[in-house]
């Protein structure tokens, strides 16, 4: 689907995007049973048949085979209704994928072909068909028939569609015009113009806590939706007039015959205002157990939310399968041609709102469209245009709400970082860091000693400088050296020798300078020499002696 739907891809093209989807390919593939069947069918058909990508396939073609039949309303063989009825079962559901691959590349030519491509099969009828089709009982001789009265409505009648004129006829007018249908079949007819949708859009686009809209502002677009053909909502509220704050002019009455300014006069306001909130905070209550009532998990664990009626079945006598009413609202900015925003309507209520947020573009007078499709019906889509004034930021303002939030986000991540390590502590930041740092070092620095000493390196290049600077420095060391030898004295002495360290690495390891190579002076594992070290006293010896 990703590699075939583009921006302006036409509703004709549909079905074959549809067929290549490898659900059907591996559910329904082509069979040698099937073959001369299947060749009729699509010789019925294939003079509407539009090219697609993946014609070449066989698979391909006969899921595109069975959808054209069945737009056309052609009759199927026994050997394939058992295909057709698992390519009408799985079609609305790939149908919606295809929908949200649209609505997030914000196409808006292809979104709304999609929707239209769904009308269609819902009813089953062709490309371009006329909407009164999906009436019970009627074929083209009704339609027709109705056409004739209808072109002859007035301005009025043309800005509607032809079934919402053939309602507005009444059902007298209708029986004059169809007179070759029974009373029964008016009936129907009649039933169904009465439940047959008809839907009312209002919005209302403004920014919060400002009087104008500003470049870089956040619109926040309210659409309410009432669906007529539902019945009335109980806990509908159609406005929040009755949280605006309160005035002085709203207690005038019951302030008249009092002094303004006096002792009694504020103390009647106060009380006024007293009342005023009491009575507030129970309308904010009994608003919130209605929207309680009429979304149960609103708000809960972030789960989806429940639908508040059960949804609204649609007369598609044609389709297999059951199917309801699914309606879409979408904003779409005429200069660009793009999808600003979009949302499902799921309450299946008389009366819906739908809130879209969105950034107000640059300084000038801007154009969008709301849109308000269905899926299942021909002729029910609603279009009201919004033209909203932005105005250039003042200066001292320069600072969208997207680069507010942004600097917002950086100054929470630079107090989630940690602070920059001592470098008195080595790079921490506590005492126990610099003990860790010191133990780390030792570790590295005795490694890389062994690792240096090993290969003669330590020798050959690093102990010549050490020899250097040890000269260069001696006088300095020699200064020092004075003033602590009493302490290093006395604790080699009584502490800890550490010349025998040096006898320890003269014995162990001789370095062959030629070979830039160590070897061992002693065999292996031979560590007598150890007991030579004069530095490193005898204790049983002195015990011995003792005795």
């Amino acid at each position: 689907f990703y590699r075939q739907i583009s921006e302006h891809t036409a509703a004709k093209f549909m079905p074959g995007i549809l067929s290549s989807a490898v659900e059907f390919s591996e559910a329904v593939p082509c069979r040698n049973n099937q073959a001369d069947d299947l060749s009729k069918l699509h010789n019925r058909v294939r003079e509407q048949f539009v090219k697609n990508q993946g014609d070449v396939n066989n698979d391909i073609m006969k899921v595109k085979t069975l959808l054209y039949a069945f737009l056309l309303r052609e009759p199927v063989p026994p050997s394939l209704q058992a295909d057709m009825q698992f390519v009408l079962s799985a079609s609305h559901r790939l149908l919606n994928g295809l929908l949200n691959i649209c609505m997030e590349q914000r196409f808006v030519t292809a979104t709304i072909n999609v929707i239209e491509f769904s009308q269609l099969l819902t009813q089953a009828m062709w490309f371009h068909s006329n909407p009164l089709l999906q009436l019970p009982h009627f074929d083209m001789a009704q339609v027709k028939a109705c056409s004739r009265l209808l072109d002859g409505g007035g301005k009025d009648a043309k800005a509607s569609s032809p079934i919402e004129k053939l309602r507005a006829l009444g059902p007298q007018k209708r029986r004059e015009a169809l007179t070759k249908l029974s009373e029964s079949q008016h009936a129907d007819i009649d039933r169904f113009l009465t439940n047959f949708p008809e839907i009312e859009i209002s919005f209302d686009a403004k920014v919060e806590d400002e009087e104008d809209v500003q470049e870089g502002d956040v619109l926040s677009l309210t659409v309410k939706v009432e669906r007529k053909h539902l019945p009335e909502d109980p806990d509908w509220v159609d406005s929040d007039e009755e949280d605006d704050e309160p005035d002085e002019d709203m207690f005038s009455k019951e302030l008249a015959h009092l002094e303004p300014d006096s002792e009694e006069y504020e103390a009647k306001k106060e009380e006024l205002m007293d009342e005023w909130r009491d009575a507030y905070y129970e309308r904010q209550k009994r608003k919130r157990e209605r929207e309680k009532a009429r979304n149960p998990q609103s708000g809960e664990l972030g789960f989806a939310a429940r639908p508040l009626h059960e949804p609204v079945p649609v007369h598609a006598p044609h389709f297999p399968e059951e199917r309801h009413e699914q309606w879409m609202v979408l904003l779409v900015d005429v200069k660009s041609n793009k999808l600003v925003g979009y949302q499902k309507l799921s309450q299946n209520s008389r009366f819906e709102k739908v809130a879209l947020k969105f950034l107000a573009p640059k300084e000038g007078v801007v154009h969008y469209e709301i849109h308000c499709l269905c899926s299942a019906y021909l002729g029910l889509d609603k279009k009201v245009l919004m033209k909203k004034s932005i105005v250039k930021r003042k200066e001292e303002e320069k600072k969208t709400a997207a680069e507010l939030a942004e600097e917002e986000d950086e100054e929470e991540e630079e107090e989630d970082e940690e602070p920059e390590g001592k470098w008195y502590y080595l790079g921490g930041n506590s005492f126990g860091e610099l003990i860790l740092n010191i133990i780390a070092l030792a570790i590295a620095g005795v490694m890389l000693f062994n690792f240096l000493y090993s290969r003669g390196l330590w020798q050959k290049y690093v102990q010549p400088l050490a020899d250097w600077v040890l000269m260069i420095a001696w006088p300095f060391l020699s200064l020092v050296g004075n003033k602590l030898l009493p302490g290093w004295l006395w604790f080699s002495t009584n502490v800890y020798d550490f010349r025998h360290v040096s006898f320890l690495f003269e014995n162990m390891t001789a370095v062959d300078m030629d070979a830039n190579a160590s070897l061992s002076t002693r065999v292996k594992n031979d560590t007598s020499f150890l007991n030579e070290d004069p530095f490193k006293p005898n204790l049983f010896n002195q015990m011995g002696d003792r005795d």
